[in-house]
């Protein structure tokens, strides 16, 4: 039992480190994903800067150049990279000049409203995007040094797929490029939100026990983190850090089958461990049951040969007297009057004399002779036993009629005319016998002892070498 308990411990402790183990995987794998959305931030955040010191080398040109500053070299590069879609040099009036050399009239353009108040004070500015023929485009102002113009520079929210790897991880995860709002600006690779959707619509359906409102404000908010839920039934997590910029956030939609294997892959070596733990304490445990077994199993073996050999008589092989005293009545007390039995008492005639003439030693022969043979006369389940001295006795069980007791007498009878003790000088053992029925004669073992007694005595009187039925 102890050993039980113990076990049942150490497995306790194994199932509570192997879940242990499990959510230090799960940590990993968000860790592994947390960190690859930073550097995909911090990336794009370097794009961006490098985009703005292009709009700003363009808007120091503005006050030197020859042309009259309508020349942006830089703005143009950009442009013909494919990272912009338009660059300009406006002054403050909305009068401006495009990469092309075309006049222009930007005054009444949103973008250029929103990057004349952001370099305003005489710095640079990234604005916010604003929606062109279902682009989303962000503008990027550089003021001239005396700050009646500036250089712009307008950037699709798209060039965001240039900055991911898509072949990370499993090659399923999505990356998003949202607004303060939650509007995806840019969605490259994997699938399930696409340009435009917002991430609150309901295509996102989020898990845990955290109100909506309260999801909401932390994917929204200035702090970095991993939220898990679904999409069309779908298991994903999704990572978010804000650029701190514009209310910006880069986004990772991982899908929930590389959670899984990333955890798999984690516990794995553990989860080796833990099994060979496991089928060394089944080992174990199966070694102790056995071996309580096998113990259990001689230790009953033994006691049932001491059992024997205290109810044993030893010179003869059947049961003592008191065994056979406890036997009998046991049996009576079991059946009580529904089944009928014989009770027979055996004195050997002779038997002091049998000792003087011929010694003790051949006296204890012919005991050992009447207890080995005597036994085989009857049935397995008839209870033989010694009662003392030359003294035997026999209870037949299940004797239901005259006919069955007659006939076990005359077999009773006959096995001493035929029993013969001596190696050499054959001796002829007779005896005077009693017999009782149950229930007739006597309810009890002391009852039917009295009576076979009572007849065994009659025997005797009428010249022994014969069997008596109590009251015959």
């Amino acid at each position: 039992m102890p050993t039980g308990v113990l076990l049942v411990y150490i497995i306790c402790l194994i199932v509570f480190a192997s879940d242990s183990a499990k959510n230090n995987g799960r940590a990993y794998a968000e860790e592994k994903l947390i960190s690859y959305d930073k550097s995909v931030s911090d990336k794009l955040l370097y794009e961006l800067d490098a985009m703005k010191t292009a709009a700003e080398a363009d808007a120091l040109r503005i006050d030197d150049s020859s042309d009259g500053g309508k020349s942006m070299p830089f703005i143009s590069e950009l442009i013909k990279g494919g990272s912009a879609i338009e660059g300009y040099i406006a002054g403050s009036d909305g009068n401006a000049v495009d990469a092309s050399g075309n006049k222009v009239d930007v005054s009444g353009e949103d973008w250029y409203t929103k990057a004349k108040e952001g370099t305003s004070g005489g710095k640079s500015t990234i604005t916010e995007a604003d929606l062109m023929d279902d682009e989303y485009v962000i503008t990027i102002a550089a003021p001239s040094s005396d700050g009646n113009s500036l250089a712009a520079v307008r950037i699709p929210a798209d060039f965001f797929k240039t900055v991911p790897s898509l072949s990370e991880f499993d090659g399923r995860t999505q990356y998003l490029f949202t607004d303060a709002d939650g509007v995806v600006m840019c969605a490259v690779g994997g699938k399930g939100v696409l340009k435009g959707d917002n991430i609150f619509d309901g295509k996102i359906l989020f898990a845990g026990s955290e109100p909506v409102a309260t999801t909401k404000r932390n994917l929204l908010g200035d702090h970095s983190g991993i939220a898990y839920c679904s999409i069309s039934g779908e298991e994903r997590a999704l990572v978010y850090r804000p650029l701190k910029l514009n209310g910006w956030k880069v986004m990772e939609l991982a899908t929930g089958n590389y959670i899984d294997t990333e955890v798999t892959n984690y516990f794995a070596p553990s989860k080796k461990v833990y099994i060979k733990i496991i089928i060394a304490l089944i080992v174990f445990l199966a070694y102790i049951l056995i071996m309580n077994f096998i113990i259990k199993m001689l230790y009953e073996q033994d006691q049932k040969r001491l059992k024997s050999k205290a109810e044993t008589d030893l010179l003869t092989g059947v049961l003592n007297k008191i065994s056979t005293e406890q036997t009998i009545q046991d049996y009576l007390d079991m059946v009580g009057e529904k089944e009928p039995g014989m009770f027979l008492l055996f004195d050997i005639d002779n038997f002091k004399k049998i000792n003087d003439t011929r010694g003790h030693a051949f006296g204890d022969e012919v005991l050992k002779a009447v207890g080995t043979q005597l036994p085989t006369i009857y049935r397995t389940t008839d209870i033989v036993g010694r009662l003392g001295g030359d003294e035997f006795c026999v209870f037949l069980k299940d004797i239901p009629n005259e006919n069955a007791r007659l006939h076990m007498g005359e077999i009773t009878y006959n096995f001493f005319r035929d029993l013969k003790v001596g190696e050499y000088a054959k001796y002829d053992v007779t005896a005077s016998i009693g017999a009782a029925m149950f229930p007739k004669d006597g309810k009890n073992f002391s009852e039917l002892y009295k009576s076979a007694d009572k007849a065994v005595y009659t025997a005797k009187e009428r010249g022994r070498d014969r069997l008596v039925f109590y009251g015959e």
